[in-house]
């Protein structure tokens, strides 16, 4: 349907545009009547290329402008075939992306015009005709160039409005994809804090479990049982690991929090762990704060509830606390809780102590959270996300997290300074894609407004060439078309055409007067010629008739 659709379309503009040559050959109102070999080979000029038009513009327009200096150059009149090289040159500008074969190709057709036209005018009149050559060379900068900028306005302005919406979509797709990542991020923030609080919770419970299977006074049988109990509860911990392992961002999250079994783990200060921008956002994001991923319990509530559930733990500085930003006091409990947490899976029976302090440095907090050496190396569950995840929440608040194997045991340091620091972007990062597409569309902009510009400024340029022309031309004109009265005084009829042209000057004033003058005598042809040089004044002629090589009539005409 759309190739029917452009063939109705091409063939109405074929038929639009061969209008023109349609009447001139059935009337003489536009210009002396064409026969209907020169009709039909302008409209089979115009059909080929309209033919062209679609799949080579640029040959459709060059076509066109053959045909318009044909038929100045054959015809002596510009006024037939005006329409075609305009509307050509237009949809050549809208269908060109490039500007230099257009312009190469007008302007080589502008050349030719003007070597080809004066000799075919020559051939066929027997004179000299400036006139048509500059009717032909003026009429493709007129009809050529100036619609064919137009178009090229227009290509660029399409084009444009394409890419706008191509960003349009571009931006669209981007913004579901960022929301696609927003929620996942959220989801994996969801299954950490699962982890960090269950987590916690059922180390608490293997650890009273564990209590009571090194019990002295319970019988083997019960101690068996606890056993199994807490072999129960450690196999719940790894499957909630590996429940967060399938809800979070996957394994890039995992490890253990503690390197081995005696908890040499790394040192998260170091930048190969806790990515601030890509680590964990939603932990670290002080905006954050208030929501589920903020605990609410006090340092002191944790050491008490770890304390319950059988942990030898001790708190130093708990009178610190108060003195804590409500940012950082958030960061701190986590730290407790994930140590607390750690040594109880890791460490169970070992001492713990807790250490919550200001540090000598105005505007930083402290925290230290270490244990002694287990006394079942290698027990506990292994793999988690804690520290990594700290790390990252920590580094985001502008502190250090260091953690690994002291005297034995494991410690873990957190400095955390009282205020945030601005986030700064990291060097060499991807630049925002605001700029970009900013300068893209000022520069597409100002190339449409050149190119507007430019078909009006060619369009203002031929106009005032063709007055500057027309008005030269007609003092050319009159100046070379006089007749002297004296010379015309002398004149006899019945002399010879050979003897007259002696003294007649080189040009005529007019081909034909456009008010009414005596009789033509049969078979004789006319000239006129003008009575004085004043261009601009009222028309006087001399007209002298021919026939037979001799002179048959001549007559004066008022204007």
């Amino acid at each position: 349907m759309g190739r029917k659709a452009a063939y109705l379309k091409d063939v109405l503009l074929w038929a639009v545009l061969g209008l023109p040559a349609w009447w001139a050959g059935l009337t003489h109102t536009l210009a002396d009547r064409y026969t209907w070999p020169e009709v039909i080979a302008g409209l089979a000029a115009i059909g080929v290329a309209v033919a062209l038009a679609r799949p080579r513009p640029l040959v459709a327009m060059l076509v066109t402008a053959a045909l318009w200096a044909g038929s100045v150059a054959v015809r002596g009149d510009p006024t037939v075939f005006f329409l075609a090289l305009a509307v050509m040159s237009y949809l050549a500008g809208v269908r060109m992306a490039r500007a230099r074969p257009a312009l190469l190709g007008l302007s080589a057709a502008a050349v030719a015009a003007a070597a080809v036209v004066p000799s075919v005018r020559w051939l066929l009149a027997g004179r000299w005709d400036p006139g048509a050559c500059f009717f032909a060379v003026t009429g493709i900068a007129l009809f050529g160039l100036v619609p064919w900028l137009a178009g090229h306005a227009r290509h660029q302005s399409l084009a444009l409005t394409r890419a706008g919406w191509e960003r349009a979509g571009h931006l669209e797709r981007e913004r579901r994809m960022l929301a696609e990542q927003a929620r996942l991020r959220e989801r994996a923030a969801i299954a950490r804090e699962m982890h960090d609080l269950l987590g916690h919770d059922l180390s608490l419970v293997a650890l009273r479990i564990g209590a009571l299977e090194v019990g002295a006074g319970l019988p083997e049988s019960e101690r068996r049982a606890a056993g199994e109990a807490r072999a129960a509860v450690t196999a719940a911990a790894e499957r909630l690991r590996d429940v967060v392992a399938v809800l979070g961002d996957g394994p890039e999250h995992g490890g253990t929090d503690h390197g081995n079994s005696e908890h040499g783990g790394p040192e998260h200060g170091d930048p190969d762990h806790g990515d601030p921008e890509h680590g964990d956002p939603e932990r670290g994001d002080p905006e954050h704060e208030g929501t589920p991923s903020s605990p609410g319990e006090s340092v002191n509530e944790l050491v008490r509830r770890a304390a319950a559930a059988g942990m030898a733990v001790t708190l130093h500085g708990a009178q610190a606390e108060a003195g804590i930003p409500a940012h950082a006091l958030a960061t701190v409990r986590r730290v407790v809780r994930e140590g607390l947490t750690n040594a109880a899976k890791h460490a169970p029976g070992a001492p713990v102590t807790v250490t919550v302090r200001l540090a000598h440095a105005p505007g930083e907090t402290v925290v230290t959270v270490a244990n002694a050496a287990p006394h079942r190396p290698g027990c506990g569950v292994t793999g988690g996300h804690g520290l990594r995840a700290l790390a990252g929440r920590v580094r985001l608040q502008g502190g250090s997290l260091r953690s690994g194997p002291a005297d034995g045991g494991f410690t873990l340091t957190v400095r955390l300074p009282h205020t945030v620091p601005p986030r700064v972007p990291p060097p060499g990062g991807p630049r925002t894609a605001s700029r970009p597409v900013e300068l893209d569309l000022a520069l597409a902009r100002g190339r449409v407004r050149r190119t507007r510009l430019a078909a009006a400024l060619v369009c203002l340029a031929a106009a005032g060439g063709v007055t500057a022309f027309v008005l030269g031309f007609t003092v050319y004109e009159a100046a070379t078309s006089v007749l002297p009265p004296a010379e015309f005084a002398k004149l006899r009829v019945g002399q010879a055409e050979s003897e007259v042209a002696a003294v007649l000057p080189a040009r005529t004033r007019i081909d034909d007067p456009s008010w009414p003058e005596p009789p033509i005598p049969p078979g004789a042809r006319c000239r006129y010629y003008s009575t004085s040089s004043e261009p601009f004044g009222e028309l006087e002629l001399y007209r002298l008739c021919f026939a037979g090589g001799r002179l048959v009539a001549k007559a004066f005409l008022p204007s």
